[in-house]
This record gives structure tokens, C-alpha cells and sequence, in this order.
């Protein structure tokens, strides 16, 4: 789907891609920004909505938790979005942060969130999983250790499931939802008139591309042409294990990045451009 013939050079090595953004809005305009500078067009079709748990009986399990947190030995925030959530229920209830409470972050950008906070973080920022945050030295040993983990309502239970085999007594702090505005998506990627020459999508997770193969399935309903063209569209994506779960549904051309952050995303990119273009 990429024209070969696209001008390739050092300062702007994306010129020709049009990248399709798939994160939720508060997430886009850093990872935009990289894109745009190497040259890339961008199109916004989010397929994802990040909304805080607001139901009384969510917001007291979230309050009961916050207000134990000094009885925790280890508080393992996965995301961003838990990071940014957890830290605004933090500053309610702890003016200082509790002593002999030793915080994690599942990559190097949730790191940065609770550093600024004053938190001193281990980070797991090299693949960015859960199985990297696993593998540290100061989770091996957890025994009768409480362990909190402040996260989304759903996703991956490896975490809890490991540790809770390791020993350790694990509570989850689930701060807030993801949501697919599957129409809205729709919406915008008729409009965007996905599927030309040099489009590519982006998803940093594999909830996103889950996200995608559904959107293209309702798509497939209306404009089931369309949605075959979309569905051979090269896919950059973060880690392994979600580049076997997009070749394993089919897809034919998955690009896989090291981690997802913004650098690494955009660094494999890059990569593969160049190689498509010596």
C-alpha cells in the first residue's frame, strides 16, 4: 500500500505515509507531532475513550483502597491513565506520600508521570509489559506482601495472577474504563476515506487493535470493499505479543515496535520505511 516511489531523506524519512491515530484524544498530540515532523500526514480515527469510573459503588472501592495505601508494600500502576487517575485520588487523601511504599510503572512515560508527582518509581520501560515488570528483582520475593495494582476496570490479569502465585495478597485499584465509540470511529474513518495509497494504522495496544478488527467488521456491513482495502493496511504495533495476535487474525503486514511508547513506535516506523526505500 506504500508508494515506492515517495521521496525518502534523512530529515523527513515518513514523507508519503498517511498514519492513522487510534489512541484516545489526550494521548494524540505528542505522538502527532513526531509524525508530522518526520513527514507523515496524520488522520485522528480514535478507537478508544478513556473515562474516569464514576458509579458510587466504584468511586468507595476506589476511596477505600487510596486511604489503605500505606498498608501495601508495592502499588504497580499499569498506564498512563492509571498513573494520572490514581495520582489525582492520591493527592485527595495523603498530603504526603506513605513511607515503606515502593511504587511501579509499566513504561518509561508512566514512570515520568509519577516521578513529577514525587514518587520514587522502579519502571519496567524496555518492552513495556507486564512480563518485564515481572521479572524484577524486587517482585520475586513477595510472600505474604500486599500488592496493589491501580489499572482500568478489566485488562490483563497476569499481574495479579503471577504475584498472587508468588505468595503476595493482591488487591486491584480500578480508577477508570476504556470505551470504543465504535460509530464515532465509523464516522471518521469514512471521512478520512481510508485505504489510499500510503495509509497506515498505528495501535499501542492490543485492546486497540481488537478495537480495529471490530470497527473493520462494521464496516465490512456497509462498504465491504472498503473494508477488505482497510484490512491489508500495514499495522504498526508495540511488542510481540500483539504483532502474533495481528498476524494471527490475518493481517499481512505487521509492523512491531519494542515497546509502545511514542519513540520507539515511531522509531520502528522509520525502520521499516527506510527498508521498504534504501
Amino acid at each position: 500500500m506504500v508508494n515506492a516511489h515517495s521521496e525518502i531523506d534523512g530529515q523527513q524519512p515518513l514523507r508519503g505515509l498517511r498514519v492513522l491515530l487510534t489512541r484516545p484524544q489526550q494521548q494524540l498530540p505528542k505522538w502527532q507531532s513526531l509524525l508530522q515532523s518526520g513527514g507523515a500526514e496524520t488522520c485522528r480515527v480514535p478507537l478508544m475513550a478513556i473515562e474516569p469510573l464514576s458509579e458510587p459503588a466504584a468511586t468507595q472501592a476506589i476511596r477505600d483502597r487510596i486511604m489503605a495505601l500505606a498498608e501495601y508494600r508495592h502499588v504497580i500502576f499499569v498506564s498512563q491513565n492509571a498513573a494520572h487517575h490514581g495520582l489525582d485520588w492520591i493527592d485527595q487523601y495523603w498530603p504526603q506520600l506513605p513511607v515503606g511504599v515502593h511504587f511501579y510503572a509499566v513504561g518509561a512515560a508512566t514512570a515520568r508521570v509519577l516521578q513529577a508527582y514525587g514518587c520514587s518509581v522502579t519502571a519496567a520501560d524496555n518492552t513495556m509489559n507486564s512480563e518485564e515488570l515481572l521479572a524484577l528483582p524486587q517482585l520475586q520475593q513477595v510472600e505474604l506482601q500486599k500488592v496493589l495494582i491501580c489499572r482500568g476496570r478489566g485488562g490483563r490479569p497476569l499481574l495479579a495472577q503471577v504475584l498472587s502465585e508468588r505468595g503476595a495478597q493482591v488487591d486491584y485499584c480500578e480508577l477508570y474504563e476504556r470505551g470504543f465509540p465504535v460509530e464515532e470511529a465509523l464516522t471518521n474513518l469514512l471521512q478520512a476515506q481510508c485505504g489510499r495509497n500510503g495509509d497506515l494504522v498505528a495501535l499501542h495496544s492490543g485492546e486497540a487493535l481488537d478495537n480495529w478488527h471490530q470497527l473493520l467488521q462494521a464496516l465490512k456491513q456497509e462498504q465491504p470493499q472498503l473494508a477488505a482495502t482497510c484490512a491489508v493496511l500495514p499495522l504498526l504495533v508495540p511488542g510481540g505479543r500483539v504483532g502474533q495476535l495481528a498476524r494471527d487474525r490475518g493481517y499481512p503486514e505487521v509492523i512491531v515496535a519494542r515497546n509502545a511508547s511514542d519513540e520507539e513506535m515511531l522509531a520502528a516506523l522509520r525502520d521499516w520505511r527506510l527498508s521498504r526505500n534504501p
